[in-house]
């Protein structure tokens, strides 16, 4: 097992954004954009390694683009989950997933999820898919990949929730945190939502 202060993160930006009509990555909150935030927040948490998916990247971050493109959450995993083997790191330190589209996320919920996932093969917080914490290792990347080599419809099996099964994922209690936490701005009547008067 490799030092458990080491892990990697993956920030998930490869949506379309077709029901916000806009790109949420440059939707701001407090001053910043969705994408600045979540980069600053990965970066608190003193990630080795983070790779945005399916989007170019700022300063200390690495872009990896979509192999399948438009194959969701997974599709993102699996693209850098190769890019983690050709950098020889699939050596199964933690691998922290974030979704572009949650900026209320903090630093607290993520060091739970790394702290929790010391002896465990994955978590999540219960109820909830992302943000979560697998393995950066080969049998993730051949499962990943096997489910991409039998079609590239998304859900089903190619789910995060599936991949979370798959990885004997625990489900932690997120009752210290509010709900809106972890909301998804997907609509702009969300983005509206959230902005405080």
């Amino acid at each position: 097992m490799p030092d458990r202060a080491v892990h990697y993160s993956i920030l998930l930006a490869g949506g379309l954004s077709s029901r916000m009509g806009e790109d949420k990555a440059e939707l701001k909150i407090a001053g910043e954009s969705f994408y600045q935030r979540a980069l600053k927040l990965l970066k608190s948490v003193h990630s080795e390694l983070i790779l945005v998916s399916g989007r170019e990247s700022q300063a200390d971050a690495i872009p990896v683009p979509d192999i399948i493109p438009h194959a969701g959450p997974p599709g993102g995993l699996y693209s850098c989950l190769e890019y983690l083997r050709g950098m020889g790191k699939l050596d199964d330190s933690p691998l922290l997933l974030i979704p572009l589209d949650m900026p209320l996320l903090h630093k607290e919920a993520l060091m739970v999820l790394l702290e929790g996932v010391q002896e465990q093969e994955a978590c999540h917080f219960d109820g909830e898919v992302l943000p979560c914490v697998v393995r950066a290792s080969e049998n993730l990347r051949r499962h990943v990949e096997g489910l991409f080599a039998e079609s590239y419809k998304p859900g089903g099996k190619r789910s995060m929730r599936a991949i979370l099964n798959f990885c004997n994922s625990k489900a932690l209690g997120k009752s210290l945190f509010s709900v809106e936490v972890f909301k998804n701005i997907n609509t702009y009547q969300d983005y509206i939502s959230m902005i405080p008067d």
